[in-house]
């Protein structure tokens, strides 16, 4: 999948100004989400004030920390991508009950005996290749600005009352901010697209001060430096049957962070390369291990569970801009923030307007990569179904009308909110769909040349059960022993290696993977030589890919934590 408007990738280095104003716009659209919970816990007057500054600032901190460690990926230990970390609203009401039961220090037991779950998941991701796929994160990302759209509108007009002057002042105001959005990523040149969410902020800014909506509360209460108390509030050990339910109730939205995450991380990756294969595996997984880490880290802060954030990924569309340094400024502008609570306040206090107009049009640009995401492997019927189920199920959780008194409170976050509720249900019949009884043969054999006539005969004597006739099963035959010789091909010539093969009957036709336990050549990355008389020895090996790529179709290729899949069907 080729993204021509794509001007810097990840690895490339934009001008220095542009970087920090881009830095900037990242942190301005997600600072209030980073900072949500914590201000709700101050709204609710639950904890005391010194505590109340003392988890904000570890919130900050770690948002910082770990912002930094998903752009630039040491160890291995995060994306490599623009990626940015803070409080998720999912966990809000169960870490409300933690706090009435047992105060913040419960909150971190609570993330701390949860948090396993992701990294559980990550470390055996292999398992869920079929389950979660690109797919299913498209539709956790469609989900997900469906859930904007309401956000970006409240923002937008406000939660009090007002008058019809008023809010034809806010309508005015957001509009000015939507529309510059829109006019200078459609239409403007280069130079406009890079700049234009500075502008359409800028235009919103201006256009708030005549109207008299500019107000900063926030910046003039709070201080130009400030540290807060050191009272860490500490983890509780006390833990009895009573705790349960609660241990549940983190346990569903760890899995609903876990989820959403992933499709995240799939969405980043497309939007962030020029030239899009395919989803790597082991990218979500460094991404989940730094995502699962900030868990932990904020647990033992006694922070609120935080996750990856989407919301300011489609800037990326938008400014053409997908240089790691952002990620890198972004976090560095975390960091000082955290020690300077007058910078904090001017960004929470944008005009809701402006935030709202710009909201609505990341929303739509969500839609847009949702759908990429949904596209990038041909749908079945059957999975073709389950996304509208999910999808579907979403809307329907998202409206919070329907059977509202059927829905227990303490779980109401997470059953009414549409991307855990369609992503329960897509992770769920994706995961029946895989595992539902099908006609499939599996064999095992050693990566040498001698295992050819092994597989033959596992082919052959399966022809029945598989329901091939001759033209297929010569077709499989070929296919396989192409495959095979590609794979053993690759590596250092381990003696010890071995090679599985899986063939299954579906709707679609005959699914075959092969799975291997070493790194391998991209299946996909083979030339034809130009004359194959004078054809060098290694462009005489590309042939057998040659001939199998003209008869297997859907071909895929993963690597996962040191194993390579190679599917495809006939």
């Amino acid at each position: 999948m080729s993204n021509d408007q794509l001007r810097y990738e990840a690895a490339e280095s934009p001008p220095l100004p542009l970087c920090l104003a881009l830095a900037l716009i990242h942190v301005l659209i997600i600072f209030d989400g980073i900072l949500f919970i914590p201000n709700v816990l101050g709204k609710s007057q639950l904890i005391a004030g010194d505590t109340l500054r003392f988890i904000t600032f570890g919130t900050l901190i770690t948002a910082s920390i770990f912002t930094f460690l998903q752009s630039r990926r040491p160890f291995g230990i995060g994306t490599g991508f623009i990626l940015f970390t803070g409080s998720y609203s999912a966990f809000l009401i169960c870490t409300l009950d933690a706090v009435k039961m047992g105060g913040v220090e419960l909150v971190a037991t609570m993330t701390l005996l949860t948090v396993p779950i992701i990294f559980l998941y990550t470390f055996f991701i292999r398992f869920f290749r079929h389950i979660i796929t690109p797919a299913i994160g498209g539709v956790v990302i469609l989900l997900i600005a469906v859930s904007l759209v309401p956000i970006g509108l409240e923002i937008w007009a406000g939660t009090g009352k007002t008058t019809p002057d008023l809010t034809l002042v806010k309508l005015g105001i957001g509009g000015v901010t939507a529309l510059l959005l829109t006019v200078f990523m459609l239409f403007g040149n280069v130079t406009f697209k890079l700049w234009s969410p500075v502008i359409a902020l800028a235009g919103g800014y201006i256009t708030s001060a005549l109207f008299g909506q500019l107000h900063f509360t926030h910046t003039m209460a709070a201080p130009w430096f400030g540290l807060p108390p050191m009272v860490w509030p500490g983890i509780e050990t006390n833990i009895s049957g009573l705790h349960v339910p609660l241990i549940l109730a983190f346990g569903m939205a760890m899995l609903a962070s876990m989820i959403e995450s992933t499709g995240n991380i799939m969405l980043v990756q497309q939007i962030s390369q020029r030239n899009f294969r395919r989803v790597s595996y082991d990218v979500i997984q460094g991404g989940l291990y730094c995502d699962g880490l900030s868990k932990v880290a904020c647990g033992l802060l006694g922070a609120p569970v935080p996750s990856i954030y989407c919301d300011n990924l489609p800037l990326i569309e938008i400014t053409g801009v997908a240089s790691r340094r952002i990620g890198v400024f972004g976090a560095a502008i975390l960091f000082v923030l955290a020690f300077l609570p007058k910078a904090g306040g001017f960004i929470l206090d944008m005009p809701g307007p402006v935030l709202g107009g710009f909201l609505i049009v990341i929303a739509s640009l969500l839609f847009h990569a949702g759908f990429g995401l949904v596209r990038v492997n041909k749908l079945s019927n059957q999975h073709g179904i389950i996304l509208g189920l999910s999808l579907t199920m979403g809307l329907v959780a998202e409206s919070g009308t329907y059977f509202g008194n059927a829905v227990p409170e303490a779980l109401a976050p997470l059953l009414q909110n549409s991307v855990a509720v369609g992503g329960f249900t897509a992770f769920l019949l994706s995961a029946l769909a895989y595992f539902m009884p099908k006609k499939s043969v599996q064999g095992t054999l050693k990566a040498e040349l001698a295992e050819l006539p092994k597989l033959h005969k596992i082919l052959t004597e399966n022809q029945r059960k598989l329901d091939l006739d001759s033209q297929k099963l010569n077709t499989l035959i070929l296919c396989c022993e192409e495959v095979f010789c590609h794979m053993i091909s690759s590596g250092n010539g381990d003696k010890q290696r071995s090679l599985t093969f899986r063939v299954s009957k579906t709707e679609q036709g005959i699914f075959t993977e092969a799975v291997c336990g070493h790194a391998i050549d991209d299946v996909n990355n083979f030339a034809v030589p130009e004359h194959f008389f004078s054809a060098r020895p290694e462009e005489m090996q590309q042939l057998g890919m040659l001939i199998f790529s003209k008869f297997a179709k859907e071909v895929k290729q993963l690597d996962i934590s040191g194993y390579s899949f190679i599917s495809f069907l006939i």
